[in-house]
């Protein structure tokens, strides 16, 4: 019971370690994933500035674009936004856009992107996010609903707007909050968006642009600049750019944008006016520790606690502490049944032995006439008598023999042999009622099922909401938990067959000669006839002590006994262990089946590392479209 538990509280330790690892590698991973969609976004942005570049030498004015198309076109009459900025860093955003149609059209689209801007100092916290989006009348009531609908994608998402007009001017409210998308560097906190679609063929007349801080804050210690080409505040002939402070209002104002050209606006705040999100602070990643520890703690403490009410053995007879003999009245196979409280392969050659050390067979080793140093086994059968034979050892022996009473290992096919035999040991194990549950491998898998759902499908689900939804670093931490719980209600379970006192008393006697061969010493292992000695090995080969079997009857048993036949003259007993071993492993083999493979306001800057952006640098931007 005391080694018991240490082990159990031992594996507990093991496993809280592992899910610990598991989980710091998993927000080392996906924050090195997230730095890579950074560095993507900047190539990205690199690939626009280019556009830009290609138009300013078209010097396209706006009313030449409009009459490029004389069937059918549109514009921007109006692209304003207003941003609204909250305590926790997130953002809302109300476009209203008033767009001429000339022509008919039926639909109109405003792409969302949550993609990283570019940036060099300083951090976000999070993946960006778009949420709560809502569609507008210009004067405030809500669009039908049953006309627009949000599209979601990888990189953000798509509201598309249904309607019809003909040569007409329309206009909608979209309304979206964005997370994830504030700048928090060491001395100050930034604002860097797009304030207009980037990714759109037609010009904006007019786009003002207004930003209101959370109430309280000293708009005399913010900064602004905002970027009309590159990372200047360059104009093209036609067009005008101002900005200024308005009450609590911070606002911007151009006209005349040409296509695919972005109004970027760039906001510094002291450090106080927005705070790192709770879910990105230091405190929330303890209470996810704390989350996981005790998660983990608790699923431990209620495995055990069943363990001790329904798992624990019966106490059988009292057994003394070392035992010369193991417990004979049970075959090696159910005793190797007994122990691990489930069916194994090595049941079929620690009966092969056991018949080959009681006469019924023997077993030759033989050169391998095609592979030099090479060796390989023959079966001769001795006795063809099934009296005193186990229903599992007469299954073995019709395995070997159905030829013939010698095979070789090239002839050995022993799969439905195998099935036969585990099925036989454990109805063996079921007939002496050695466990209260009648089959304990039933309630192993039991447990391993249940701990492997613990594990498993949580973990998935976490990955995929934090991942791919919230993009959350510190959630993960509960990984550390899960993990562990399972692991240890598969572990636990392991234990959970309970042993009969007659079980109780068998397998206490089998640990007592597993003792016995540990701490025995010389002369009381020579007491022992050399019958006795070759009887216990298959029972050694049961408990997993061959090794040590053949280590202490070293120079005891010093001749070749006759149901084995070694290659050259020499013997020793670690030598026939380590044949015997070879032996096993062909035998197993032999029983899995094979298959066959086939101009404006500026300022100078009192913030580290602010400015420094670009006309279309920021966050934000995405796309329009009409048709």
């Amino acid at each position: 019971m005391k080694r018991r538990l240490s082990t159990f509280l031992l594996a507990a330790f093991l496993i809280f370690c592992a899910g610990a690892i598991f989980s710091i590698f998993s927000i080392w991973f996906f924050g090195a994933q997230m730095s890579r969609e950074s560095l993507a976004a900047e190539a990205r942005g690199r690939g626009i500035a280019e556009e830009i570049r290609a138009l300013e030498n078209e010097r396209v004015d706006c009313d030449s674009i409009i009459r490029q198309t004389t069937s059918k076109s549109w514009d921007f009459e109006r692209f304003d936004s207003e941003i609204e900025v909250h305590k926790d860093g997130s953002f809302t955003v109300r476009e209203t856009q008033v767009v001429n149609f000339h022509g008919s059209f039926t639909f109109l689209t405003r792409d969302l992107t949550t993609q990283k801007a570019e940036f060099s100092e300083g951090r976000t916290f999070g993946g960006v996010r778009v949420s709560d989006i809502q569609v507008y009348e210009l004067d405030g009531t809500p669009y039908e609903r049953e006309l627009w609908k949000v599209e979601n994608h990888r990189g953000g998402c798509t509201v598309r707007i249904q309607f019809q007009a003909k040569d007409e001017q329309r206009g909608w409210i979209i309304s979206y909050r964005m997370s994830g998308a504030m700048i928090y560097a060491d001395d100050y906190d930034r604002l860097y968006w797009n304030a207009v679609s980037q990714n759109r063929s037609v010009p904006i007349k007019h786009a003002r642009v207004t930003v209101q801080l959370p109430t309280g804050s000293d708009l005399e210690k913010v900064e602004t600049t905002y970027y009309t080409y590159q990372n200047t505040q360059s104009l093209y002939p036609g067009q005008s750019a101002s900005s200024g402070l308005e009450g609590e209002l911070l606002w911007w104002e151009m006209e005349n944008l040409h296509p695919y050209q972005v109004l970027t606006i760039d906001v510094a705040m002291p450090k106080g006016i927005v705070e790192v999100p709770f879910v990105h602070q230091m405190g929330f990643f303890f209470i996810m520790l704390a989350a996981a520890v005790s998660l983990f703690l608790a699923v431990l403490g209620y495995m055990m606690f069943i363990w001790y009410r329904r798992g624990r053995d019966e106490r059988g007879t009292e057994q003394p502490l070392v035992s010369f003999l193991p417990p004979k009245e049970l075959s090696p196979a159910a005793l190797s049944f007994l122990v691990e409280q489930n069916s194994r392969m090595e049941e079929l050659p620690i009966t092969v032995v056991d018949l080959a050390v009681r006469g019924k067979l023997k077993i030759v080793e033989l050169q391998d006439e095609k592979i030099p140093g090479q060796s390989k086994f023959r079966f001769i059968r001795k006795d063809s008598s099934e009296e005193g034979l186990l229903a599992h050892e007469r299954e073995v022996m019709k395995g070997l023999f159905k030829n013939g009473d010698e095979v070789s290992e090239d002839e050995l096919k022993l799969f439905e042999t195998l099935i036969k035999i585990l099925k036989e040991v454990k109805k063996e194990v079921k007939e002496r009622k050695l466990f209260y549950d009648q089959d304990p491998e039933k309630v192993t898998g039991k447990y391993f099922w249940r701990g492997f759902s613990l594990a498993f499908f949580p973990s998935i689900l976490l990955i995929i909401l934090l991942a791919s939804w919230i993009k959350l670093s510190s959630p993960y931490i509960l990984l550390a938990g899960i993990i562990p719980a399972g692991i240890a209600v598969m572990v636990v379970g392991n234990s959970m067959p309970k042993r009969t006192a007659e079980g109780s008393r068998i397998l206490g006697q089998a640990l007592a000669f597993k003792e016995y061969l540990s701490t025995a010493e010389r002369g009381e292992l020579e007491s022992m006839t050399v019958q006795n000695i070759q009887e216990n090995l298959p029972y050694a080969m049961a408990l997993g002590i061959a090794e040590e079997w053949a280590r202490k009857f070293q120079g005891i048993l010093v001749s070749q006994p006759d149901w084995y036949q070694g290659l050259g003259s020499s013997f020793s007993s670690t030598s026939l262990v380590s044949r015997l071993e070879a032996m096993s492993v062909l035998v197993v083999a032999s029983a899995i089946p094979h298959s066959s493979s086939s101009g404006g306001m500026s300022h100078s800057s009192s913030f580290g590392g602010f400015g420094g952006g670009s006309s279309g640098g920021g966050f934000g931007g995405g796309g329009s479209s009409a048709g």
